[in-house]
């Protein structure tokens, strides 16, 4: 997906609220109705991404050990961008803990992410995704 694209489909996300609502239950259903096949394709492969994140997080004790110790250094060596880190972070999180876990600064960070900084954020904006998360690090 291009940045030009992936802005369209950001847009297209804030000015339709019947977008906005199908997207919440099914990214990847609300970008393919949307006739957006690259966003949708782009999406599946974060989401999958995310889901597989969320397994090894359910499996392996030294990487919530690393996420609890050090939020920002654990998700940086598994590839996600800072801007995402939040985000991320509250999809993960089932105590409700994850904006104290993280220095000010970050939390409220304001430049413009690097588009797949902009891919998660929309993702994980997602209630949708957000209990796929959440069943991945429960079921596995």
């Amino acid at each position: 997906m291009t940045e030009s694209e992936l802005a369209s489909f950001r847009r297209a996300l804030e000015l339709d609220p019947v977008l906005r609502r199908r997207f919440d239950a099914d990214p990847l259903a609300a970008a393919e109705a949307a006739g957006m096949y690259d966003v949708a394709a782009g999406l599946e492969q974060e989401l999958r991404g995310l889901v597989a994140f969320a397994e090894r997080i359910a499996k392996e004790s030294d990487l919530r050990a690393e996420l609890e110790a050090d939020p920002l250094a654990a998700l940086a060596a598994a590839g996600f961008p800072d801007a995402a880190t939040l985000s991320l972070l509250t999809a993960l999180d089932t105590r409700g803990e994850a904006q104290a876990m993280l220095p000010e600064v970050v939390a409220h960070h304001h430049q413009q992410p690097p588009p797949r900084g902009q891919v998660l954020i929309i993702l994980l904006g997602s209630t949708a995704v957000t209990d796929k998360i959440q069943s991945a690090l429960r079921n596995t």
